[in-house]
C-alpha cells in the first residue's frame, strides 16, 4: 500500500519475522494429558477470556447438540475434589482434582452418576439444603479418565443447554486458556478486528469519547479508511474492537493475543492465558467500559488504566501511549491471534493534525474530582460514602443531584449520583436519610433501590446511628428508599387443590416470586420433616422418592424475602 512505501526495509524485514514467529502459538502445557469431556465434535458456543459482564469467561462453553442429557466423561485420571448445587453461577457442576497439578471444572449439569448423586442427597438431607458445596476426600470418588461422571444439562446461569469447561491451576484455582491444552477444536479462521478506537492518553478514559474508525479489507490488506488518520491529540492510546471465528459454526469468540507496534516496535501487547478469579473483574478496565454502555461496542485496550492491576499485558516504557508531538506519521499496525496462532494483521498511519500548538492547563470545572488510588470520600448532609482506593479505574467528574419526588411509595428523596456508566473494582457503602416520619412497623421492611441504565439493584436497608440508613453497591445511578410489605407468592404450577391425589405424578412444582426485595430462600416440610426441594431460576420442584410413600400427607412450604416477610403454602395430599 502507498503509505508504506517509505517504510525502511530494515523495518518490513523486522516484520516478518514478527509474523512468521506469531504463526503458532507455544504452550508450556501438556498436550495429550486431557481428553474432550464429551464424545461429540467438540465445537463451542464461548472460549477462554471472552468479554462478558464484570469477568472474563474462565473456559470453554462446549454444545451439546441443543439439548440436555449427553453423557458427561472425566477428562483425566483422577478423583472428584468438589461438588455444588447452586441456583446460580455453575448450577450443579463437578470438581476433579488430576495429580498433575490441574482441576477441570465441569459446569451447568443435569444429574451426577448415581453413585455420586446418592451420595450429594444424602448431604443435602444432613445440611437440609438443596444448594450445597461439598469437599470430598481423594479415596471417595477416584475416577479414570472417560470414565461417565454426569450427563449435561441447563443449571444454574445460562441461556441455553451446554457443557461449561475448565481447567485450573490446583494450587491456585486459578483458571487456564483451555484451548492451549490441545483440544481438537478445528479453527482455520483468523480473528476480525472491527473497529480502531484513538483515545487522548492527557486525560481520562471517563471524560471523553474515542475517535472510532472502521476497518476494511483494502487492495488485500486491512486498514483503516482512510489509511492515514490525522488526530488532535499528541498523546493517544488504541484500543481494538475484535472478535474470533471458528469453523464450522456462527458463534463469535474472544481473542488470545494482540500485539500493537509503532514504526515496527513493539508498544504494548496483551495475552489472555491465565486470569485469576480475583482479577475477573478488571474486565472492565480492560475495555472501554463507557462506550460498551452507551453504543454495546467492546474496545480491548493496549494501554492499562491507572487502577487496572491486570497482569496480561507487556509495555514498553511509555505504558502503551504514543507520542505524536514529533509531528510526523507514524506506521502503526496491530496482530491478533487466536489459541491456534490464526492471525490477523491491520496496518495504519496516525500523525497530529497541523496547527494543534502546546496544550496550556484549563481551569477545572469539575466540582468533585475523584481520581484512582486515594479514598474519595462524599460527605452531604443527607448523604455519605467513600470509594477505597482500589475502586476507580480513572478519573472520573462526581456530581450529585437531589430531587423531592411527590410519589408517596417513595421514603426518601432521590438521590443522584453520576456519573452512572462507569465501572467501580469494590463496591461502597451508601449512608443516606429517609424521611424522618416512617411509621415504625416500617421501619424493618425498608429496601435501598438503586437505578441506572445498566440494572435496577434493591438492597434490605441497614439502619445506622443518628437516623441513616445504609446499604452495599458496586456502581453510581439513581438511589431511593422504599418499603416492602408484601410477602412472596406462592403459585403451584398444576392444578391443586385439598386431598388430591397424586400417584400418577412424577414431581410437583411451584413458581416463586417477590414484588420487591426477592427471595432469601424457602423450605419445604413433608408430614412435619424437612424435604429435598430443587430450584431453577424462580421455579421449585420435588421430584417424588422414597421420602413419599403411599398414603395421607401434609406439604408446607415457606418463602421469605430479603426483609422477613414470609409466605406459607399448605398442601394435603393422597400419594
Amino acid at each position: 500500500m502507498q503509505m508504506w512505501k517509505h517504510a525502511s526495509l530494515s523495518c518490513c524485514l523486522w516484520i516478518s519475522s514478527v509474523l512468521i514467529g506469531f504463526s503458532q502459538v507455544q504452550s508450556s502445557y501438556p498436550q495429550h494429558l486431557f481428553a474432550s469431556p464429551l464424545h461429540i465434535p467438540l465445537l463451542l458456543a464461548g472460549n477462554y477470556g471472552e468479554l462478558r459482564p464484570d469477568h472474563f469467561h474462565a473456559g470453554l462453553d462446549i454444545k451439546t447438540q441443543g439439548r440436555i442429557g449427553l453423557p458427561v466423561y472425566a477428562s483425566a485420571d483422577g478423583y472428584i475434589s468438589r461438588v455444588t448445587i447452586s441456583n446460580s453461577g455453575y448450577g450443579h457442576a463437578i470438581y476433579i482434582q488430576h495429580p498433575e497439578g490441574y482441576t477441570t471444572v465441569y459446569g451447568h449439569l443435569e444429574r451426577f452418576m448415581p453413585a455420586l448423586a446418592a451420595y450429594v442427597k444424602e448431604q443435602q438431607y444432613l445440611q437440609q439444603s438443596w444448594a450445597i458445596d461439598l469437599k470430598l476426600r481423594p479415596n471417595q470418588f477416584p475416577v479414570k479418565q472417560g470414565q461417565l461422571i454426569a450427563w449435561s444439562g441447563n443449571t444454574g446461569s445460562v441461556a441455553g443447554p451446554h457443557l461449561h469447561f475448565e481447567i485450573r491451576n490446583t494450587s491456585t484455582q486459578t483458571p487456564l486458556n483451555t484451548l492451549l491444552f490441545g483440544f481438537p477444536v478445528k479453527d482455520h479462521i483468523p480473528p476480525t478486528i472491527y473497529r480502531i478506537a484513538i483515545y487522548d492518553r492527557d486525560q481520562s478514559i471517563y471524560l471523553q469519547r474515542p475517535l472510532e474508525v472502521p476497518v476494511h479489507l483494502i487492495n488485500g490488506h486491512w486498514t483503516t479508511q482512510p489509511s492515514e488518520l490525522l488526530v488532535n491529540s499528541r498523546h493517544i492510546g488504541l484500543g481494538i474492537e475484535v472478535l474470533d471465528h471458528e469453523d464450522h459454526t456462527s458463534n463469535v469468540f474472544g481473542i488470545y493475543e494482540a500485539r500493537l507496534y509503532d514504526d515496527g516496535y513493539q508498544v504494548a501487547s496483551f495475552k489472555l492465558d491465565s486470569i485469576s478469579f480475583s482479577d475477573m473483574l478488571y474486565v472492565n478496565a480492560h475495555m472501554d467500559y463507557a462506550t460498551w454502555r452507551r453504543e454495546g461496542r467492546q474496545y480491548q485496550l493496549f494501554f492499562p488504566l491507572s487502577g487496572n492491576h491486570l497482569p496480561i499485558y507487556s509495555l514498553s516504557t511509555s505504558r502503551g501511549m504514543i507520542d505524536l508531538s514529533d509531528g510526523r506519521p507514524h506506521h502503526l499496525s496491530i496482530e491478533v491471534k487466536d489459541a491456534y496462532g490464526n492471525t490477523r494483521v491491520v496496518r495504519f498511519l496516525v500523525k497530529l493534525a497541523p496547527g494543534i500548538k502546546a496544550i496550556r492547563e484549563a481551569p477545572d470545572s469539575c466540582v468533585l474530582p475523584m481520581i484512582p488510588g486515594v479514598r474519595n470520600i462524599v460527605d452531604e448532609p443527607n448523604l455519605s460514602f467513600y470509594l477505597d482506593p482500589d475502586a476507580l479505574y480513572d478519573r472520573i467528574c462526581f456530581h450529585m443531584e437531589v430531587e423531592n419526588s411527590p410519589d408517596p411509595q417513595l421514603l426518601s428523596p432521590i438521590y443522584r449520583l453520576e456519573p452512572a456508566d462507569i465501572p467501580l473494582q469494590t463496591p461502597f457503602t451508601l449512608y443516606l436519610k429517609p424521611h424522618p416520619d416512617i411509621p415504625q412497623p416500617l421501619h424493618q421492611k425498608l429496601v435501598i433501590i438503586q437505578h441506572n441504565a445498566r440494572q435496577e439493584t434493591v438492597a434490605p436497608a441497614i439502619w445506622a446511628s443518628g437516623g441513616w440508613l445504609k446499604a452495599d453497591f458496586r456502581s453510581f445511578g439513581s438511589f431511593f428508599v422504599e418499603a416492602d410489605t408484601v410477602a412472596p407468592r406462592i403459585e403451584p404450577l398444576t392444578r391443586l387443590y385439598p386431598g388430591i391425589r397424586l400417584t400418577q405424578a412424577r414431581e410437583i412444582r411451584f413458581r416463586i416470586t417477590d414484588n420487591l426485595s426477592g427471595i432469601a430462600d424457602y423450605r419445604a416440610e413433608l408430614d412435619g420433616k424437612w424435604l429435598l426441594m430443587g430450584q431453577f431460576k424462580n421455579t421449585i420442584y420435588y421430584i417424588f422418592d422414597e421420602h413419599c410413600g403411599p398414603g395421607k400427607h401434609t406439604l408446607t412450604l415457606t418463602v421469605r424475602d430479603r426483609v422477613n416477610n414470609i409466605s406459607t403454602y399448605t398442601l394435603n395430599f393422597i400419594r
